[in-house]
């Protein structure tokens, strides 16, 4: 009996760690899958960083994107192929706004945050002043003219960004920055990003928070402004991602943006609004408008933003709340926003998704901000 005893609690034991991996495998579709929030413009689904992810460490170790060496290996991310099935939502479209036109403005940071900025990254401004200094101003007409045309249906003018010293310090270029993270398979990729919230929520494309048939990417990192491989405001870890309940299983333009809740800056803890504050956001609007859109473009500079001026269209191809404009920038400039100026504010209303059919470098799209998209997204994580 003493030695049936002793062997007793063997399957006892068997079996509770056969429960115990049951439930960590549960616990790791639950994590992979998303949580769906409801909301009275429609679904979202949600995933929460796991905390040692909330709050950088400043060790080159202990994270793949804690340096500027680390984060000029990173390759841009590329479009993802094409979904055929996303493309059939070829409702008839129409310039009448079906609901009315909505927006959230934006805010800028307090009038010392550069100072601030520069004594908390000293040594990275001390960097950039030294670039710029050896760079020399920028010409006048490179910041109104000389870009490339691509025919009468798509015009469209494209010049750098925050390359220029001028720039990088204001408003709208340092509220838009790279965003790092690691894909399903193990690799580093970027896209470009946002702050469109003085709640310090990021607006980026859904495939670069998304991999579809892979699943969820993560380790995100956000550096505001990059230039040169330096961030000039600090890094940022995020708490929670958000993307369209419509982006899944198989994507499609119109659902193709995703929120980002950004946690304090690795070293002083402040939020990124206290540095560069945000822009504004607008939806509903007409598909025909005049937009600016930036990007991290890889066939151009993985150093700097580059910015396409055009009109935005609608294409009967591309379907429902798509919007398509004229702009040569390919890889890495996902995610960045479609500005448009309203009474001398700068709104996203729009990210980069992917090329236009058939105009891969000539032309691309983006959702048209809406009710079931971005505001749908704002609500749930609170915008």
């Amino acid at each position: 009996m003493k030695s049936q005893n002793r062997r007793s609690p063997r399957p006892i034991a068997r079996l509770a760690a056969l429960g115990a991996l049951a439930l960590t495998c549960f616990a790791a579709d639950a994590a992979d899958t998303g949580k769906t929030v409801r909301t009275p413009y429609g679904d979202v689904i949600e995933i929460q960083a796991p905390p040692s992810q909330q709050r950088l460490s400043t060790s080159a170790q202990a994270h793949p994107f804690a340096t500027a060496r680390q984060r000029a290996a990173v390759k841009p991310l590329q479009w993802a192929p094409r979904d055929d099935r996303a493309a059939a939502d070829t409702a008839e479209l129409s310039d009448k706004m079906v609901r009315a036109a909505g927006s959230a403005p934006g805010g800028e940071a307090p009038a010392f945050a550069n100072y601030l900025a520069r004594n908390h990254f000293r040594a990275t401004w001390q960097r950039l002043d030294a670039l710029d200094a050896a760079k020399g101003a920028a010409p006048l007409s490179a910041l109104s003219d000389g870009g490339e045309k691509d025919g009468a249906h798509y015009p469209y003018t494209r010049y750098p960004g925050n390359y220029y010293t001028s720039q990088w310090k204001t408003t709208p270029w340092n509220k838009i920055g790279k965003l790092y993270f690691t894909k399903p398979d193990g690799s580093g990729s970027y896209c470009t990003a946002n702050v469109a919230s003085g709640n310090s929520v990021l607006i980026t494309a859904a495939h670069c928070v998304y991999t579809l048939g892979a699943g969820w990417n993560t380790n995100f990192v956000f550096v505001p402004a990059e230039r040169y491989g330096e961030a000039p405001y600090g890094r940022f870890g995020w708490s929670s991602a958000r993307v369209p309940s419509g982006y899944f299983p198989s994507g499609g333009r119109r659902w193709d943006v995703a929120v980002i809740k950004l946690t304090g800056e690795q070293v002083t803890g402040l939020p990124v609004t206290s540095y560069v504050g945000w822009l504004g956001r607008t939806w509903n609007r007409p598909y025909s408008e005049y937009a600016t859109s930036h990007g991290y473009a890889s066939n151009l500079s993985t150093q700097f933003t580059h910015i396409c001026n055009g009109q935005t269209y609608s294409s009967p191809s591309e379907g429902t709340n798509v919007l398509v404009q004229g702009c040569d920038m390919t890889y890495g400039a996902s995610g960045g926003g479609w500005l448009l100026n309203l009474s001398g504010g700068h709104y996203v209303n729009s990210v980069v998704s992917g090329p236009h059919i058939g105009a891969f470098g000539t032309a691309w799209v983006g959702p048209r901000f809406a009710d079931d998209n971005i505001v749908a997204l704002c609500a749930a994580i609170g915008c």
